[in-house]
């Protein structure tokens, strides 16, 4: 019951599987209209680092409220990049996950903000070389 303390197996897995069945059932295939260029990825990164990083991490610095005071916990993208497609990350940011930290951004931001961010988190595992440095110089 505890949000800090560790689920067990069995229940991490039904939570992703139905998480994953849920958002593949109601996200739309839409296609992501951020160009992939170098500042277009930076622009997402800082959009990361203002309103993300908090709870989801940095590069070389887990979120420590984000690794140990939510249920369920919250994925640190440095640790382990999402494996989504944009389509589907861009929906869980729009209308967030019920039952946990993660709030809908829809009102608070305009689209082309959230798809900015997807399209950098979206790519963590082959960043260009100047978005990498970018990602890996931390404040």
């Amino acid at each position: 019951m505890q949000a800090t303390s560790t689920p067990p197996l069995w229940e991490r897995a039904i939570a992703r599987m139905a998480f994953n069945a849920s958002v593949a059932r109601r996200a739309a295939r839409v296609p992501n209209p951020i160009p992939i260029r170098d500042e277009e990825l930076l622009n997402g990164l800082r959009i990361y680092r203002d309103g993300c990083a908090g709870c989801h991490g940095d590069y070389g610095r887990p979120s420590d409220w984000g690794t140990e005071g939510f249920y369920p916990r919250v994925p640190q993208f440095a640790v382990t990049p999402p494996r989504k497609p944009d389509w589907q990350l861009y929906w869980i940011v729009k209308h967030g996950v019920r039952y946990s930290g993660m709030g809908a951004w829809e009102r608070l931001v305009p689209d082309s903000t959230i798809w900015r961010v997807v399209t950098f988190l979206s790519r963590l595992d082959s960043l260009p070389p100047p978005v990498d440095a970018a990602w890996r110089k931390t404040g």
